[in-house]
Parts: C-alpha cells; sequence; structure tokens
C-alpha cells in the first residue's frame, strides 16, 4: 500500500533533501524547497490523515531545515484552558507525549495564548526532568501554528545544543508556519473529536474546518 509519506518522498526523487551551507542563498534555497515539501504534504494527505500520519511527516521535513533533536505538537485544550503535547518525535519522544502546560504559562501555553513565538528557550520550563535526561534538550524555538486567526497547534523543536537556534532558524518557521497549520487542521479536528466524543457546540476549530 502507498502511504502518505511514500507519495511525499516520490515527489522529492525518492528522498527530501535540502541545500546546506551558511550562505543567504543556501538558506534561501531550504526555504524553497521546504515550502515545497509542505506543499507536497499538503497534497498528498487530502485531508485524510491522522494526527500521527501528519505529525511523522512535519518531523520528516523539518529536521531536514533546522537541526534539532526533538519535537513536540501541542494542540488546545480549551475544556480544560491547557495545551497538551499530543505528538512527539525524536529524543525522548515517549516521555514528551502528553506533557501538558496550563495557558499562557511555560513556553508551550505562553505561545499559545500570545501567538508570538520563543527562541532559545529552556525546554525544562515546559518539559521538566524529561529534559535532563540523555541527551540533555537545552535549547527550543517554539512556534504557533494559526490557521484564520484559529490556533491550530504550538510548534517546539528542541536541541541538546545550548543557544541552538537562530534568527535565520525562525524566519524559516515562521514563513512555514501556515502551510503546516493549514495541513494540520483536518488531522487535529479529528485527534480532537477521538479524544473528547462529546464536546461543547461548534468549537473554534470547528470554524476554521467549515470555512
Amino acid at each position: 500500500m502507498v502511504t502518505a509519506t511514500d507519495r511525499v518522498v516520490a515527489e522529492h526523487g525518492g528522498a527530501v533533501c535540502f541545500a546546506g551551507g551558511s550562505s543567504v542563498r543556501a538558506q534561501d534555497n531550504r526555504l524553497d524547497e521546504g515550502l515545497l515539501a509542505v506543499a507536497s504534504l499538503t497534497r498528498a494527505l487530502g485531508g485524510t490523515a491522522l494526527l500521527p500520519d501528519i505529525g511523522a511527516l512535519v518531523w520528516m521535513l523539518l529536521r531536514q531545515i533546522v537541526s534539532c533533536e526533538s519535537m513536540a505538537l501541542f494542540l488546545p485544550d480549551d475544556t480544560h484552558d491547557n495545551v497538551v503535547a499530543r505528538f512527539a518525535a525524536g529524543a525522548h519522544a515517549h516521555a514528551l507525549r502528553g506533557v501538558t502546560r496550563p495557558s499562557g504559562t511555560g513556553m508551550a501555553g505562553w505561545v499559545a495564548v500570545h501567538r508570538t513565538p520563543v527562541v532559545n528557550g529552556e525546554p525544562v520550563i515546559d518539559l521538566g526532568f524529561r529534559a535532563q535526561s540523555a541527551p540533555a534538550l537545552r535549547s527550543s524555538l517554539v512556534v504557533p501554528l494559526v490557521d484564520s486567526d484559529a490556533l491550530i497547534a504550538v510548534l517546539a523543536l528542541y536541541s541538546q545544543e545550548l543557544l541552538a537556534f537562530t534568527d535565520d532558524h525562525l524566519r524559516v518557521l515562521e514563513l512555514l508556519a501556515p502551510k503546516l497549520a493549514a495541513a494540520m487542521v483536518d488531522a487535529v479536528i479529528a485527534d480532537e473529536d477521538q479524544v473528547y466524543p462529546v464536546r461543547r457546540a461548534a468549537p473554534s476549530l470547528r470554524l476554521v474546518q467549515s470555512r
């Protein structure tokens, strides 16, 4: 059976790869190919993927653009006024899943409320002891994913290097964020329905879905 991942990889000649180097041209090439890859991801998924599927694809793409050891996707939970890591990949992924932060607190909760990224925050603020197991996670890049004025998720990348993330990394993620958010809407709604089969009427994500 051909999976969504297979289709994305096939569109990039069998592998997802990006130009390296420190020059502005190399960075722009990496961004251009990242945008192309996300567009391919959206077409391949066709609104049918679940959160684990799209999370795995996002991880596969982003780790080629921004060097990091781990990734987490925090989804908003308005019922409990917090954000929950519903997907994680890379180092300590099993421990990251299920991490919860009250809205407005920590990095993930603060980004969810203010919709402003955090560069080189300390992972221990959100992850606690989980960030200190080898390989210790020492810096993070946390970005809101917004579509049609609705917060779809908070994306967090973690590195074992101190001050690992740069303004260029932030620029890349901010440009990719709207496409990532749009690609994730249906998967996040499906995840919400699975976790909370009986919910309040017309949650914000359903407004996004019905636009």
